[in-house]
């Protein structure tokens, strides 16, 4: 009862400030709107008048700045906000982009006392040397540089004591904000702001457990153990808790620094073509990729090597929206406009009050926009941003891992034009497409989605039998004869034995696919050598194609 009366009072204050905040900024005007006056009272003389600097400017920038006094949990909202195209205008977009996350660093002591207790050893006990100066500090963690016991040079990122709590606080107003939100504003019928608080809270709670992020950057340095030409920094786990991580420090270049990479006789144009590739490989073909490549968090070793840092933020697509996005480039690399709209709308939200003429028309708009313009030319950024602009113009709400590939896309895009100007993203993605397309239908591919729906297939085909005999049964009963005064009788005659014969061969069709499955699953082998998985599949394959070309060569039936 007590912790939840303390809990009670922590909120009322945390909305006092917020409200306090959001007024001082302009921002009063959403109170009403929003139905917050349903959430707290508050005494007027908490709210501050607005100083005449911020009154002069933009809404926008209001806006970005409010965040930042707002606190960790908001600037992440901010930056979370500045990939949703589809949401906010460019204004908007543009002034979250430069969203600070820039704080005083905490005492030497205290970092030591959250260090200590973290990984329940003495500082001196762990760390052989440990730099009290961070080399970043912002609102929920700071970075400090350290060599171990055992002599390895680490990077160690400690979680500002009390953070947690404060962002879990600020989560849990969010989500009733975004419940009202919902239920007050005209968005709220097409975009679901309590769905988007859930998926944010989920996100931001990753983030504040470094242990997630430890797992992610394992996940990608497992995913690159075959490429020479791209290093991931080795975790640490044992000295790595939920808010301590520690990770191998790598000496290299910032991609940022032009004159170094030069001096050391790094070649720029192959550093942008490895990130290009890096960074479409991850998206379209591991599902896992690094979602925040600012040039911060890019380094080059002295041999070429290119190194990806900060794993904080992390993107994640599951294969559907994978193959979606694959089918929106590939749409847009053959300037393909139905393509492109079916993706759209497989992988949006679309309102019920949305025109598809009028979408189809935008899109044809694209379409001739660069329709002139040499392929090698064309800019994934502004392309994949209109689409967005798109989206926005029709209220098409796009999943959030959508808008991070194409927001990943802008940066990396706009990284790799600066190390080398002539290089071209859709020249990089075109090896790449061509490795899905024979990936998905290489003959692995095909047995896998075979094994995958084998119980939904199974179930399907157990009822066939009973139909096919249910349905010859009333043919022997006589209950399919027909009239002898049909003058098409004999035609229609030859058409039902065609399609039986096509049934039959398509059930033997199936029954082969399916028993290639079930044998792979089996394991088992004619001589000791061949393997009837394999014998199945290519007699259902080869029956399967011989079907399809009759069907065609078919000119009626």
């Amino acid at each position: 009862m007590f912790s939840r009366l303390r809990r009670r009072i922590r909120h009322i204050k945390r909305y006092r400030q917020i409200i306090r905040i959001l007024t001082s900024y302009g921002f009063n005007y959403l109170l009403g709107q929003a139905g917050l006056s349903e959430v707290v009272s508050y005494p007027r003389h908490l709210v501050s008048r607005q100083p005449r600097d911020i009154l002069r400017r933009s809404q926008a920038e209001r806006f970005r700045l409010m965040l930042e006094e707002l606190g960790p949990a908001f600037i992440k909202l901010g930056q979370i906000l500045s990939t949703r195209g589809d949401i906010l205008s460019e204004e908007y977009i543009e002034e979250l982009e430069k969203l600070q996350d820039h704080v005083p660093p905490v005492s030497f002591a205290e970092i030591q006392r959250q260090i200590e207790s973290e990984l329940g050893a003495p500082l001196g006990g762990v760390f052989l040397d440990f730099e009290q100066e961070p080399l970043a500090a912002a609102s929920i963690a700071q970075v400090h540089r350290a060599r171990l016991a055992s002599g390895e040079d680490v990077v160690v990122k400690v979680q500002r004591a009390g953070v947690e709590e404060r962002i879990r606080l600020d989560l849990e107003i969010l989500q009733d904000f975004a419940a009202l939100a919902e239920k007050h504003l005209p968005w709220g019928r097409v975009y679901s702001f309590t769905e988007m608080a859930q998926e944010f809270a989920e996100r931001i709670t990753d983030e504040t457990d470094f242990r997630a992020e430890a797992r992610h950057a394992d996940s990608i340095r497992r995913n690159f153990t075959q490429d020479n030409n791209i290093y991931i920094p080795q975790i640490f786990w044992s000295y790595t808790s939920r808010r301590v991580l520690t990770m191998e420090y790598v000496h290299g270049i910032k991609l940022s620094e032009f004159k170094q990479l030069d001096a050391a006789g790094l070649n720029r144009e192959r550093l942008a073509h490895l990130l290009a590739e890096a960074l479409l490989r991850q998206m379209l073909l591991d599902g896992l990729f690094h979602a925040d490549p600012h040039p911060g968090n890019l380094a080059a070793k002295p041999d070429g090597t290119l190194v990806f840092l900060d794993f904080g933020i992390i993107g994640r697509l599951s294969p559907h929206t994978r193959e979606k996005i694959g089918q929106m480039v590939l749409g847009l690399v053959r300037r393909n406009v139905d393509m492109v709209l079916k993706a759209v709308i497989g992988l949006g939200v679309l309102p019920e009050t949305v025109d598809l003429r009028l979408l189809r028309r935008d899109v044809e708009k694209l379409q001739q926009k660069y329709y002139e313009i040499p392929l090698s030319q064309v800019s994934v950024a502004e392309s994949l941003g209109d689409l967005l602009t798109t989206a926005y113009r029709h209220r098409i709400s796009l999943p959030n891992e959508l808008t991070m590939v194409i927001k990943t896309l802008v940066t990396t895009e706009g990284i790799a034009k600066q190390l080398d100007p002539a290089i071209s993203i859709i020249d990089v993605a075109k090896p790449i497409g061509r490795r899905i397309v024979s990936e998905r239908f290489s003959y692995a591919s095909l047995r896998r989605v075979a094994t995958e729906r084998l119980p939904e297939y199974a179930g399907a085909l157990s009822e066939i039998p009973m139909q096919l005999h249910q349905l010859l049964d009333k043919a022997v009963r006589g209950e399919f004869r027909l009239r002898q005064d049909n003058p098409d009788l004999d035609r229609l005659g030859k058409r039902g034995i065609i399609l039986i014969n096509r049934v039959i061969l398509t059930i033997l069709t199936v029954a082969l696919l399916l028993g290639s499955a079930l044998f792979a699953q089996l394991g088992f082998q004619l001589l000791g050598r061949i393997m009837v998985a394999d014998l199945t599949f290519i007699a259902g394959t080869v029956l399967g194609v011989w079907l399809i070309l009759t069907v065609l060569r078919t000119k009626e039936l």
